[in-house]
């Protein structure tokens, strides 16, 4: 099927967690929409019986043939056989999780490069279960970036109209610290910059937050304010960005929830996400910038606590699609 309505793939996420549930739940109320559609990447088997534990109405499972035999009114799924629910336990690490989740992220990747889908959701994956597999990447955003070949890319995490990207990540505090430089800084300040004009936003308001406690108080809590955080926001500003700060980061995210800015960038994974996940866990998305294709991602992980209980919320997945489709739409092609 080929429309002007822009189809996206779903990776269904690891087998073991909730990624099949909200997959379902999602596309069932997607069903009738004319704005968008997706299809799962993943398991047939494995969404059977995931559909079996929703407790929402559920339209037929259709397997695609390829990715154009695609029908209106079903739940289409791009059968790739990796793993059957025979094979790993519901809430369980499994190294055949591990990789059947990789094999759909890779088949994803795929056909967004080729121009097959207009770009990836992803459903959350376990990282110690990549491990098990063999597969040394420490989450999606390392691994889209490997399979496209990008060296600038980031993460960018978006909530009630604020986006926040992460200058370190996944690696340990000390680790972290040693990676935060003015060049790393500075190239996520752009990469922030552009998503968000991107998003239809003129001049993008960006707050750069500190490292340390109160932004290192000129000097009496930590240098690396003044070191280096301050001359990357120099270099943005220089270059024409609307970009403020260092500022202390207990209270950035508080500003920019109020409207003070639109964007922040976070010098540490905590930092960003503490803030970001206690505000509001459920609506939240991901977003890898810098890549040749779109993907956006729930904001959420695994849960296996209540995998397989049909109590999981869709709401992420839902709002992971909605921003993808508007990124889609306000993209050059």
């Amino acid at each position: 099927m080929r429309t002007t309505i822009p189809l996206f793939a779903l990776t269904m996420g690891d087998p073991a967690g909730i990624g099949p549930e909200i997959a379902i739940k999602a596309l069932a109320r997607l069903r009738r929409s004319r704005r968008v559609c997706v299809c799962v990447v993943g398991d047939l088997a494995v969404l059977a019986e995931a559909a079996r534990s929703v407790r929402v109405s559920v339209p037929a499972l259709h397997a695609m043939s390829s990715i154009r035999d695609y029908r209106a009114n079903a739940i289409n799924v791009l059968d790739m056989g990796a793993i059957t629910p025979q094979k790993y336990r519901t809430g369980r690490v499994s190294a055949a999780c591990g990789r059947a989740a990789y094999t759909y992220i890779e088949r994803a990747i795929d056909l967004a490069l080729a121009g097959e889908v207009a770009g990836v959701v992803t459903g959350p994956i376990n990282k110690e279960a990549l491990k098990a597999a063999g597969i040394d990447y420490p989450g999606h955003t390392e691994i889209f970036a490997a399979r496209t070949h990008t060296r600038g890319y980031g993460m960018v995490f978006m909530l009630d109209n604020v986006a926040v990207t992460h200058v370190t990540t996944h690696c340990s505090l000390r680790q972290a610290i040693s990676r935060i430089t003015t060049a790393r800084v500075s190239a996520h300040i752009g990469l922030l910059d552009g998503l968000l004009c991107d998003a239809g936003i003129a001049a993008p308001r960006i707050a750069v937050a500190g490292l340390n406690p109160h932004a290192g108080e000129s000097g009496l809590f930590g240098t690396e304010e003044i070191r280096v955080i301050a001359p990357a926001v120099k270099r943005a500003a220089a270059r024409g960005m609307n970009v403020q700060g260092p500022f202390p980061p207990d209270t950035v995210f508080m500003r920019a929830f109020r409207g003070e800015f639109d964007g922040v960038v976070s010098m540490l994974h905590d930092h960003g996400f503490v803030a970001l996940k206690s505000k509001n866990f459920d609506d939240g998305v991901n977003i890898t910038v810098g890549l040749p294709i779109i993907r956006t991602s729930v904001g959420h992980g695994t849960a296996f606590d209540i995998a397989g209980k049909g109590v999981a919320s869709e709401r992420s997945l839902l709002a992971a699609i909605e921003v993808a489709r508007r990124l889609y739409r306000s993209t050059p092609r």
